[in-house]
Parts: C-alpha cells; sequence; structure tokens
C-alpha cells in the first residue's frame, strides 16, 4: 500500500486528561526554570531560533545544506548567547541543524571551555535510539564530551500525535517569548521544508505574534508558502500541491488550506522569505533583525495578551489538510514501464522525471519504511535496493534525500551497481550505434575500463568483488602500491563511529564507480560526503585525466566529458584549500604535508599532485605559503628581514632551506671561480703541478663527484628505505620520475666531463689540446648547473621557464627540419662533385661527409647564398649546373618564407602559452628546488654523513611513534575539518557560477 502523507496527522493519543496536560507543560516551566534563568549556571539566550520542517516528502529536493547551516551560524553567533530548537530525530532538518551546532562548537569554542554561546535544544516526539543518530561527521574520539557544552533536551513532546506536538513546540515558543511580565526574548521560527502541517505551525505562531523565516528554495511548505505570499492571486495552490507534494486534495481541504495561507499572508509583518539559492548568509542575519523588530512595533501597536495562557495540547481544532489527503493514486495501482536505456542517461533529472516508475516507487518506501523500522534487516534491504536503483537510474534528487537517511550499500549491492550500469552501458552503446538487431558490442566507457584494467576488469564488468577490482586496476593505472591504513577503522568502539566506518566504505565505492562512469553529478554529491576529501579530491582528478588520455583514442567527445569532469574536482580541490586556509593554515599545511589512503592509494597530498604535474595545485597560495613556511623556516619571505633575523634568531634562520641553497651555490660559485682561473693558466700533469693548481682544479671535480651522488641517492632512493616516505608509488616509476629532471642530466655531464678531464691529464702532451677541451665543455655545463641559483627568484625563475620549454620546442621543429637539410645538401654534394663514389662516414668522426652534407644547407636557413659554390654569381664565367642554383633558390625561398615563418608563429604561439602558465610553471619548479633541499645539506656535506644519518633514522625510528589514542585524535580532527569545510567550498563554487550566469 502506498503511503500517503500526513496520513495519522489528526490522531489522538489521549492527552485530553488534564494530568498528561499539566505533566507536560509542568516540563516546559521547569526546564525554563533550570536552563533559561541561569540554573544551569550559563548565561540566559538573547536570541532562540525555532527551525521547524522534519517532514517524509516524497517529492525530493536538493538545495544548499552548507548555505543554510552558514546563514545560521552566522545570525546565532551575531545576536550572543542563542538557543536553536530543532526536533532532534534522525531526521533530514535536525540532522542539518545537529551537525551545524558540532561544526560551530568544534570549530570556534576552545576544547577546554565548558560552555558555548550557542546551544541546541532537542526536543523530540518519539524516542530516539542513540545507535541511529549518527551523522556524516564523526566524533572527535570516544571518550569526547563536547554534547554537554551544547546540548539540552526536553522530552516533554514525546509520543505525541502531530498537531499535538505543534502546539507542545508553540507553548514552548510561547513561553520563552515572555517568560515573564515585561521579559521578553527574541524569538523567531524558522521554516525549511516541511510537510503540511508546517504551515498550521506557521499560522498559529503569527497568530500568536511569533515571527516566522521563510526558507525558500528548499522545497515543500517552505516553498508553497513564499510562492503564496509573493503570488498576486491565490488560485495556484490546486497546481503547487503535486509539484511540491506529490498529492491533491479535496476540495473543502484545498480551501482550509488557502484560508491557513491567506492568514498568514495578511500577517505580513510577522513573515519574511529568505531565498538560499539567491541572497548570502550575511543578508539573513540582517533580515532576522528587522523582523524581530518590526513584529515587536506590531505589538506595541496592538491589543496586549497574555503570553503564559497555554495553547490546549487535544483541544484545538485540527484542519483536515493537516489530518489526511486524498489522491486517486490510493485507488490505482501504477503499471511500471519497460524504460529505454537512453532515459537513464539524462544529464538533467527532477522528481516528476519521466517514466514515474522511481516517483511512485519512492512514496510507496515511505509509506513502508516505518512498518519495517522494527525488522532492522528488511528495512536495511529496502534501503539498499531504493539507492541502488536510484544510482542505476542517475535520479540525483532521490539519491540526496537517500544519503540524508544515512543509508549505505553492502558489498553486494556494489557488485550489482557495477553490473547494472555496464549493461546499461552496453545498450546504450548499441542504441547509439543503431545495431539493436545485431550482436551488443562493448560500450565506450566499458572499452575504456578494459583497456587500462586488462585481465583485472573481466572480474569488474561480471560485478564479482567490483570494488576490490576497481581499486587494482586505479592502482595499476597510477602505478602505486596497495597500501592499507588502519587510522580510519582502528580504536573504533562507539556505535555511532562504526556506524561512519561502514557508511565511509559504501561511500569510497560509490564515488569511484561514479568516476569509472563519469557522473558528475553524483560524484559531487559523494565527494563531499566521503573521508579526506581534499586528497581524495586530488586522486579523483588523476583518475579522470588518465581515463580522458585513453578515451581519446577511441572518442573526442567521450574524452572531453571526461576532461572537464576532472577540471571540476581540480576547482573544488582549490577551492577548498581556500576554505581550509582562511579556517586554519597550520591545520591546512599538517593536511597537506600528511600520508593519507584513499582506494589503498597512500601518498602526501602536495607530494602526489606535484608527482603528476598538478600545476594548478601547486601553485596555489595555499600550497605556495606551505612552500615559503619550508623555505623560510616560518620566517617573513623577505630576504631583507630574513638576513636580519639571522642577527636576532641565528639558530632559526640558519636552519632554513634558503640558507642551504644559497650558501649551497654561494660555495658552489667560488669553485667555479677556482676552476676558471685554472683553465687561464698552462696545463701541466698531476706530478708536475703545484698544490695550488691542483685544489684549484680538484674542488670541482669533488664537488661534481658529490653532486653526481647525491643526485644518485635521490634516483635509488626509489628502492632504498627511506625514513618516511612521500608517495607509496612503485619504484620503478619512481625512478622514472627523479630522471625527469633537467638539473640531474646536466649533473650526470657533468660528472662524466669531470672524469674524463681527469684521465686526459693524466697522459702527457705538448698542448694538452684534448683535456683542455673536456675542462672547458666541463666549466660551461659547470656554469649552466649554477645558473640554478637564478631558478628560485621570481623573475629569473620565469625566464627560466621560457628558455627550458622553448628549447624543448626548438628541439621538436629540428627533427622536422633536419630531413629537408639532409635532402637538399645530398643533392648539392651530388651535382656538385665529379662523378665519383663517396663515403659519407670514413675517416675520423670530425672528418665525415656528413658534415659537408648538412653545411650549405644548414647554413642556407640564415641567409648565408653561397655565391660562388651554388651560382648565384652574375658572371657567366662558372660551369655550375644550373639545377642546383634553381633548387637553391628555391629551398631559401622555402627556408625562409615558410619554415622561418612557421617557427616564428609557432614560438609566439607557445611564448603566449607559456607566458600564461609561467607563474605556474615557476612554482613547481620551486617546490621541486624546496623537497630537493629538504633532504640535502649545502655543499653536499649529507653524502658524507649519510651512513651515520640512515643509523641515526633506523634507531629513532620506532621511538618516534606517537601513541595512538593522539594519533587518531589528530587524524580525526583533520577528517572532521575537510568534512566541514568541503561542503564550503563547494557552495563557493556554485555561488560563484551563479554570479557568472
Amino acid at each position: 500500500m502506498f503511503f500517503v502523507q500526513m496520513e495519522e496527522m489528526g490522531e489522538r493519543t489521549g492527552l485530553s486528561q488534564g494530568s498528561d496536560i499539566d505533566s507536560r507543560l509542568d516540563e516546559i516551566d521547569t526546564f525554563i526554570s533550570t536552563h533559561y534563568y541561569q540554573g544551569d549556571g550559563q548565561e540566559r539566550p538573547n536570541m532562540i531560533f525555532s527551525v521547524i520542517g522534519d517532514s517524509n516528502n516524497i517529492v525530493p529536493k536538493v538545495w544548499p545544506k552548507s548555505r543554510l547551516q552558514q546563514s545560521l551560524t552566522n545570525a546565532a553567533r551575531a545576536a550572543g548567547k542563542s538557543w536553536i530548537l530543532s526536533r532532534g530525530e534522525p531526521t533530514k532538518i535536525s540532522k542539518i541543524v545537529r551537525e551545524m551546532v558540532e561544526e560551530y562548537v568544534y570549530l570556534e569554542i576552545p576544547s577546554n571551555s565548558m560552555t558555548s554561546p550557542v546551544r541546541l535544544v532537542s526536543i523530540p516526539s518519539k524516542p530516539v535510539d542513540d545507535e541511529t543518530l549518527y551523522f556524516d561527521l564523526p566524533e572527535k574520539y570516544e571518550d569526547d564530551k563536547t554534547n554537554e557544552k551544547f546540548l539540552l533536551n526536553l522530552n516533554g513532546g514525546k509520543n505525541l500525535s502531530d498537531m499535538d506536538y505543534i502546539l507542545f513546540r508553540l507553548n514552548l515558543e510561547k513561553r520563552l517569548s515572555n517568560p515573564k511580565v515585561k521579559d521578553k526574548t527574541a524569538v523567531v521560527i524558522v521554516l525549511v521544508e516541511g510537510d503540511l502541517s508546517a504551515i498550521e505551525h506557521v499560522k498559529l505562531a503569527v497568530e500568536n505574534n511569533i515571527p516566522v523565516v521563510v526558507i525558500e528554495g528548499t522545497g515543500g511548505a517552505a516553498d508553497l508558502l513564499a510562492e503564496f505570499i509573493s503570488a498576486d492571486t491565490n488560485d495556484h495552490v490546486k497546481v503547487l500541491l503535486p509539484a511540491l507534494f506529490g498529492i491533491t486534495l479535496a476540495e473543502n481541504e484545498t480551501d482550509e488550506l488557502t484560508e491557513s495561507l491567506t492568514f498568514i499572508k495578511q500577517k505580513a509583518n510577522y513573515v519574511d522569505v529568505f531565498d538560499l539559492q539567491n541572497q548570502d548568509e550575511e543578508h539573513y542575519s540582517a533580515m532576522v533583525g528587522e523582523l524581530v523588530q518590526r513584529t515587536w512595533s506590531s505589538e506595541m501597536t496592538s491589543k496586549e495578551f497574555d503570553s503564559t495562557e497555554n495553547v490546549g495540547i487535544g483541544v484545538t481544532d485540527t484542519k483536515s489538510y493537516c489530518k489526511s489527503t486524498s489522491w486517486i493514486r490510493n485507488e490505482i495501482r501504477w503499471r511500471g514501464a519497460k524504460t529505454l536505456p537512453a532515459s537513464w542517461f539524462s544529464s538533467f533529472t527532477s522528481p516528476f522525471s519521466l517514466p514515474l516508475d522511481f516517483f511512485f516507487g519512492f512514496s510507496k518506501y515511505l509509506g513502508s519504511r516505518d512498518s519495517h523500522s522494527e525488522n532492522r534487516e528488511l528495512q536495511e534491504k529496502l534501503d539498499e535496493k531504493l539507492l541502488l536503483l536510484a544510482l542505476t537510474s542517475n535520479r540525483t534528487d532521490y539519491i540526496e534525500t537517500l544519503l540524508d537517511l544515512n543509508i549505505s550499500l553492502s558489498e553486494e549491492n556494489i557488485n550489482k551497481l557495477y553490473w547494472c550500469s555496464m549493461k546499461k552501458e552496453k545498450k546504450r552503446s548499441t542504441m547509439i550505434k543503431n545495431q539493436k538487431n545485431e550482436k551488443e558490442e562493448e560500450g565506450l566507457l566499458q572499452w575504456v575500463i578494459t583497456d587500462i584494467g586488462g585481465q583485472i576488469s573481466r572480474h569488474l564488468l561480471q560485478g564479482k568483488d567490483a570494488h576490490v577490482h576497481a581499486q587494482k586496476i586505479i592502482k595499476h593505472m597510477l602505478h602505486y602500491k596497495e597500501t592499507v591504513d588502519p587510522r580510519l577503522e582502528a580504536a573504533c568502539y562507539s556505535n555511532r563511529r562504526k556506524a561512519y566506518i561502514k557508511r565511509q566504505f559504501s561511500l569510497q565505492a560509490i564515488l569511484l564507480w561514479s568516476l569509472f562512469f563519469n557522473r558528475v553529478n553524483i560524484s559531487t554529491m559523494i565527494w563531499k560526503r566521503v573521508a579526506n576529501q581534499l586528497y581524495t579530491g586530488l586522486v579523483s582528478t588523476v583518475i579522470l585525466q588518465k581515463l580522458s588520455e585513453v578515451a581519446r583514442l577511441k572518442d573526442e567527445l567521450l574524452a572531453d566529458e571526461i576532461s572537464d569532469h576532472s577540471v571540476i574536482f581540480k576547482k573544488r580541490v582549490c577551492n577548498m584549500m581556500d576554505t581550509l586556509s582562511k579556517k586554519n593554515k597550520e591545520d591546512t599545511f599538517t593536511i597537506l604535508d600528511s600520508l593519507e589512503t584513499v582506494w589503498k592509494i597512500q601518498a602526501k597530498p602536495i607530494f602526489f599532485a606535484y608527482e603528476f604535474q598538478l600545476y594548478d595545485v601547486i601553485a596555489h597560495p595555499t600550497s605556495v605559503a606551505w612552500m615559503d613556511q619550508k623555505w623560510y623556516n616560518g620566517l617573513i619571505p623577505n630576504w631583507k628581514r630574513f638576513i636580519w633575523k639571522i642577527k636576532v634568531h641565528p639558530s632559526v634562520a640558519l636552519q632554513a632551506l634558503c640558507f642551504r641553497f644559497l650558501l649551497h651555490y654561494v660555495l658552489f660559485g667560488v669553485v667555479l671561480l677556482m676552476y676558471s682561473y685554472f683553465l687561464l693558466t698552462p696545463l701541466e700533469t698531476y706530478k708536475e703541478a703545484s698544490m695550488f693548481h691542483l685544489s684549484l682544479e680538484i674542488a670541482l671535480y669533488v664537488w661534481t663527484t658529490l653532486d653526481f651522488w647525491q643526485d644518485l641517492m635521490n634516483v635509488m632512493g626509489a628502492w632504498a628505505c627511506k625514513r618516511e616516505e612521500e608517495t607509496r608509488r612503485k619504484s620503478g616509476f619512481k625512478f622514472l620520475f627523479q630522471l625527469n629532471d633537467m638539473w640531474k642530466a646536466l649533473g650526470f655531464l657533468c660528472f662524466l666531463l669531470a672524469v674524463a678531464s681527469f684521465l686526459s691529464r693524466m697522459k702527457q702532451t705538448e698542448t694538452f689540446t684534448l683535456a683542455k677541451r673536456f675542462c672547458a665543455l666541463l666549466l660551461i655545463f659547470s656554469y649552466l648547473r649554477c645558473s640554478r641559483v637564478f631558478a628560485i627568484h621570481r623573475f629569473t625563475g620565469r625566464s627560466f621557464m621560457f628558455l627550458r620549454y622553448m628549447s624543448v620546442h626548438l628541439v621538436q621543429f629540428l627533427f622536422v627540419t633536419i630531413f629537408m637539410i639532409i635532402g637538399v645538401g645530398i643533392f648539392y654534394q651530388a651535382l656538385l662533385n665529379d662523378n665519383e663514389s663517396m663515403s659519407i662516414f670514413s675517416g675520423k668522426w670530425y672528418k665525415w661527409k656528413i658534415w659537408y652534407i648538412i653545411y650549405y644547407p644548414y647554413y642556407q636557413l640564415y641567409g648565408e647564398p653561397f655565391d660562388d659554390v651554388l651560382g648565384f654569381s652574375h658572371k657567366d664565367d662558372h660551369d655550375i649546373d644550373w639545377t642546383v642554383t634553381f633548387v637553391a633558390a628555391m629551398y631559401m625561398l622555402v627556408a625562409h618564407l615558410l619554415v622561418i615563418c612557421l617557427i616564428t608563429a609557432m614560438f609566439t604561439t607557445k611564448y603566449e602559452k607559456v607566458l600564461e602558465q609561467s607563474q605556474m610553471m615557476w612554482q613547481y619548479e620551486r617546490f621541486r628546488i624546496i623537497s630537493d633541499f629538504r633532504s640535502r645539506w649545502f655543499a653536499n656535506l649529507d653524502v658524507l654523513l649519510s651512513p651515520i644519518t640512515y643509523y641515526r633514522y633506523h634507531r629513532m625510528g620506532v621511538e618516534k611513534i606517537a601513541k595512538s589514542h593522539e594519533l587518531f585524535r589528530n587524524y580525526r580532527h583533520l577528517q572532521i575539518l575537510q568534512y566541514i569545510m568541503a561542503g564550503r567550498s563547494l557552495e563557493k563554487v556554485n555561488r560563484n557560477s551563479q554570479n557568472r550566469l
């Protein structure tokens, strides 16, 4: 039987007996005297917000809950001491309010404080099982007593009917607004969502001079009331009811509802509407203050009333529209449609998107949920079945609602999720190719997953241990080792924590599925709930980039869609870093530099971004601030002030990485000047040279060898056991990543030249020509290596980025032109020389004919015509073949008009691109230098002390392990902080998108 909203709204619970009524009202008096009048040692509140609207609406709506939380928090904080009343049950609105107060206390109130200026008053209408009252936000630790700071309980509303509960809340609100004669407190009712009974609550409130703020944009009664107040006519209620509630009312019930709405509309002084989608949080506080002032002004001009007079519970008539609703769906049986697969892949969905099977199924589910509440196992099966259907059908509005009910997927249903999605993807691909009558081919996404995963993907596509094999695929794709982080599940004692871990397993599995199948909206709502949002966002970005690269081999359109999805995740990470940094910069640095694990991939977030060249993340102001902290050792990033700090705090300044770096290259420069002076003196063998000249020469050889050994240690560190790894990537790929460094290549070349120079000086010759060549080349490349000191400065560093990336493109261009040069050169030699054989590679290497072949066409690129050789002379006495002159003329024409113009245009384009990204590229190079000098001392002294250093790390490794209690406490602290800021960063993105529109 389908669920009928508010079917039992008006049923009485036998509260007409005077003793029960009096006892419940006495509880209000006791509560006020105990908590309001400093009975518990805390100050009385200046402002009271009563949040209403908990309901089971069959028409769900997704709205920005973080914006509502920030609006309420700002208003409560601005008012000073505030109370927030809520139902205190595991329903959507009460959970949002509870989470909001927990976040405020966690972020704003010191841990040693015993009181909170913002307190939550929980007024449940039924007994609440603590095991079901858990949130996406975990507690900091099981022994945490934070609830005592902010939570108050009033149990007088338990076991009341819906209407009697409203009257009980109204009595409390009235008493709090006027606890005594000539004693007033500002009480504001906040309507969020809500069913039709909330309309009656608002009507009774304004009738008793209590102001109401309607949060427009949250759906349900709030949107109905907001639309009615702003409309010019009253004849559109019948249209709004099916759209907002999925129901229709009888004629008399519609008239009663319209009458109540009209009464509220007439009390315009007591009601204000806050547009959650278009108004900012600061505007909410001003609106509340203006509404309270307007309400009190109206009271002064109206007839005085006795606020201590109670509204009768069980006596006041209940409107028929609050007791029952009639709808033809109760009398008919909905026939399910055999939906085509294409209908599941629309980017836009609403509660009434066709087919209507899901709408009717969801309404039936809500009706049966209460009846199965005692059978927990059956209820969980129904919950998971509906969430699975919503995910595979891409019904984002229902997914959001079901996730708010804390519904998770078991491992069995995660397998079904992959299997169903792959089956629909195959059908969708077949429909697109118009091959309905042929054998089903694998879809594009299936091909991408198969190409990346290989044999592992076969188990994934069959739905066998899907999440396990999905993790193996991404580990294979990113080349990471499998790492299990025990911190998430360790020290788990409370029921709330166990439920949180179960939920995290489900959320991580759904998020990974949404990445593989490119479900943008679903990944958004899952990401803000999953743990370690910052690192998870980075890993998701890279996964989508890899998927896009593979998809581009077969479908450009699909690749662009996946790439756009990757950019969205990257922007989320950057916005989250902004939000985190504004709240707590030190904690943000800890998050960036702490090992995190998601899908068994472990790394430090900032080093993960560096490893996969996420320039936007590395060049983000928060990352730059982290680099500045490491570079200057927490001192002000200014050279003049830093030099001054050497005098004031020498120990702090001398331990800074910038001091190591500067001293290292100052000494390197001195060594190069010594070697330069050595080259300007006559060379002799080692036996004949003086100690002074030997010291000038040997200093650079020793320095180059230590530099090479330091680079070798960094490269081979991929296999060596370190004190702490930045990422758990496979050793071979760490090795290749370390090799991808221009400075290491220069170091290796300098080492080879140093060896050659040393060996060539061993042999006695008259001129030492070969030795001078090697020594001079060593000096040139050593100067190039020393030029790294300029890469750390902003201006010269950005110039280095131009030179580095332009030189790469220049080499690419030379590979194209070399074929034309060789072809034209052979043509010249064939016709200019006599009819005789020519050996290109005969003799010594510097006398090969290949150099003569490329000589003429190469210099013609720069405008040298070679008049006498190629026949460009105006005299007629030369005997050069006219074809040589003709080809030379055409070659110079093509070379200058096309090739030179082409390379100019190409480099102009690259210049503009590099100019735009030069700042990010320079910060990336700066990060490379900082990460290098974190483990390097000046003059490469750490190479000499490496045995002692490794022994010390091995001895102290076990001793430096923190106590598990503090370890898990700090870990959960960072989890909570990221969860709070992820929601706020998403609201920032949405607000910026609205502003652009």
